[in-house]
């Protein structure tokens, strides 16, 4: 089934697919500009992990390791091998990134009055991350990377609160705190893995 946004007219586990670009490009453009309605149609689809995770995750995450390395090769220079050594161990942090992420959701649905899924956990992480990856186009240019990270976690937030809320089925007065807390969970596990990146990045200068 295409990623992209369909009418439940057209829902249908055996609806022919579109391609992985479109769906990608038409998920993301439902979240970043109608997030409410594309919640309810991500709610209507039968999507498997696999999919997930090679149509939308996967190339994403992959966008954002290589603009982190062009932003890196831009402030040190970095042996070849080096520098394809360290697009690879980023790229393994965003995907392990949003695994954890999903595991944070499902363990804590019942405490926020929400189902346990796993795989509705992941499309919470998968989805609401979008204008997080987005936002790294930002990551050349300094001036802008802040600001544009920081609407881009505002707005990762928010979409989250409304993932959670329509897939987790939490309460929406109990979906904001589990909203906030699972992204302050994923803020202290972005710490973690940038410590590591960095040290990793000093190996890989020498």
């Amino acid at each position: 089934m295409s990623l992209s946004h369909q009418t439940s007219a057209r829902m249908s586990p055996t609806a022919p697919s579109s391609s992985l670009a479109s769906g990608l490009l038409g998920r993301a453009k439902g979240m970043l500009l109608a997030p409410k309605n594309e919640w309810r149609h991500i709610a209507r689809e039968r999507v498997t992990t696999r999919r997930l995770v090679v149509g939308y995750i996967t190339p994403l995450a992959s966008m954002t390791a290589l603009i982190a390395l062009l932003r890196f090769s831009m402030t040190a220079r970095v042996p070849l091998a080096g520098a394809a050594a360290l697009a690879v161990l980023t790229l393994g942090f965003e995907l392990m990134a949003v695994f954890v992420v999903a595991l944070i959701i499902n363990a804590l649905a019942s405490y926020f009055h929400g189902v346990h899924s796993q795989s509705h956990s992941l499309r919470v992480t998968a989805y609401s991350s979008t204008p997080l990856w987005l936002s790294s186009v930002f990551l050349p240019f300094p001036t802008l990377a802040v600001p544009a990270l920081f609407l881009a976690g505002l707005y990762h937030t928010y979409l989250m609160y409304l993932g959670l809320e329509v897939l987790m089925k939490s309460p929406r007065d109990r979906a904001l705190g589990y909203a906030t807390t699972v992204v302050l969970s994923a803020v202290i596990l972005g710490i973690v893995f940038t410590q590591v990146g960095a040290g990793l990045g000093q190996i890989l200068r020498l």
